[in-house]
């Protein structure tokens, strides 16, 4: 740890860039946002919960799109890889792992805490913010993707914000790519651009290729190893496992067999690395974040496509199923725009996607969200969980809001003399028991200078106690 020298005289410090002070007002603001939108939380049976601010970096990197790995403020202490954490989606599916296994399902969970990515700074993007959300573990299907999705509309509804909803579906790029010998970083990558493409940003492909295409050392080993010993499969996998053993690496403990795990291993490493089926799934990719609009519109599109290239129409019911619900709850489709390019950046996402938007400013998110059905099991649970979920930034929505909170009476009690000090003490006390916002002159300062300070704090009513405990009142808000 380096030792600073305090200069002379010292200086002043700056907050780190990226970083933001609350003042009180803003302060009463957010959490009188935060108090509404808590409210509608557990009126659907939404239990709050805290994590730790501090994880293991490996938690956050098991399924995370690359540019949330860039945003990790992450460090090593003590030998250990720590994070503070950028979501609070990955640390709750950490503590049901955990703790929560084998309690009946569906849970149901909401939290409200400080969340840390190193991005650029800008309008309604901190380094610091404020996640509010709601997490349902255990809900299979467009029942539970509805609820999210009219959840996350309905806390916005709460503070007087109607927004813009979108809605994807990963499901069927995933679907598509599937079908096509790519690696899983190329298809990672893929994910990640689809979200580039629905911003309007270019890809030059072909200064990509060369990182997804090119063979590597253990690629090109493998198969020499296969063709000059004549090998099948199942002797490659012997093999290999009887290897692994031999020089002492663990099998033991993990979710999968020892032979599952050399069995995938291999099929990783033997699928081509074609370019072609590289620029194919782009293009698939940019033709689906074209793809924009009205739900009519936008599904008889998608029809199309899933018939042109024999993909499972599966997703396309899931959405006209979560939009019928949708519909029940009173989210009728003109409020709704459908963008299969959808993707968000994050690669746990397994089906249904939606970002919600303020109507006055199109370009700001306030929340989104998703299902993720492979995430518990990615890291460590014993049985397959589906999940959805939702998250938005506390800040922006109480930004977007027009709620106001509740203004209360402020009161600033005096002593008229030093003798009085003890009698306006317990007057004080009296009120704040009976529930006011009372303040104690502790400087002893003149009625002139109480005067100028009650104006600056927005205090209504100055409070004179005498020695005897006689009060005399000077109410502010007739004076001019």
């Amino acid at each position: 740890m380096t030792i600073y020298q305090l200069t002379e005289p010292p200086q002043p410090l700056e907050r780190l860039r990226g970083m933001q002070d609350t003042p009180p007002a803003l302060h009463r603001r957010r959490q009188a946002v935060l108090h509404r939108i808590a409210r509608v939380l557990e009126r659907h049976g939404y239990e709050f919960i805290e994590t730790p601010i501090l994880e293991s970096t490996e938690l956050f990197l098991r399924k995370s799109g690359p540019e949330r790995i860039a945003q990790l403020y992450a460090f090593s202490f003590r030998n250990r890889d720590i994070a503070l954490r950028p979501e609070h989606t990955a640390s709750i599916l950490r503590y049901y792992v955990e703790s929560r296994q084998n309690d009946p399902l569906p849970l149901r969970f909401a939290y409200a805490g400080p969340v840390f990515r190193y991005e650029r700074p800008q309008a309604g993007r901190t380094r610091q913010f404020t996640e509010i959300g709601g997490e349902l573990l255990g809900a299979p299907g467009p029942s539970g993707d509805a609820e999210v999705i009219h959840l996350a509309a309905e806390i916005l509804e709460a503070v007087g914000i109607m927004p813009r909803i979108v809605i994807g579906h990963v499901g069927i790029v995933l679907d598509y790519l599937a079908h096509l010998p790519l690696r899983q970083r190329a298809r990672d990558w893929l994910l990640w651009s689809m979200e580039r493409l629905r911003k309007g940003q270019t890809i030059d492909i072909e200064s990509e290729l060369p990182a997804f295409v090119d063979s590597t050392d253990i690629v090109q080993i493998t198969q020499e190893v296969r063709t000059k010993l004549a090998l099948t499969t199942e002797d490659l996998e012997r093999l290999i496992l009887a290897l692994l053993r031999e020089v002492g690496v663990p099998m033991t403990g993990a979710s999968r067999q020892p032979e599952e795990i050399v069995r995938g291993v291999l099929a990783k490493l033997q699928r081509s690395a074609d370019p072609d089926a590289l620029r194919q799934a782009l293009a698939f990719a940019r033709e689906l974040a074209s793809l924009s609009g009205p739900p009519d519109d936008v599904l008889s599109a998608l029809r199309r496509i899933v018939e042109r290239y024999g993909l499972s129409p599966a997703p396309l019911q899931q959405i006209d199923e979560v939009l019928d619900q949708l519909a029940a709850y009173g989210l009728e489709t003109d409020r709704i725009v459908l963008a299969p390019g959808m993707a968000r950046g994050l690669h746990y996402y397994t089906g249904i996607l939606f970002e919600m938007y303020s109507q006055t400013d199109e370009g700001l998110q306030l929340c989104g969200g998703g299902r993720y059905d492979d995430l518990a099991q990615l890291l460590g649970a014993r049985q397959p969980l589906p999940a959805c979920g939702f998250a938005g930034g506390l800040e922006r929505i109480a930004d977007a809001s027009a709620l106001q909170p509740k203004t209360e009476p402020r009161l600033l009690v005096t002593a008229a003399d030093r003798s009085a000090i003890t009698a306006a003490t317990r007057f004080a006390e009296q009120l704040r028991a009976s529930g006011a916002i009372v303040e104690l002159d502790v400087r002893q300062r003149s009625l002139s200078s109480n005067r100028r300070y009650a104006r600056r704090r927005g205090v209504t009513e100055i409070l004179i106690v005498d020695a005897t405990g006689s009060v005399r009142r000077i109410d502010l808000s007739t004076e001019e």
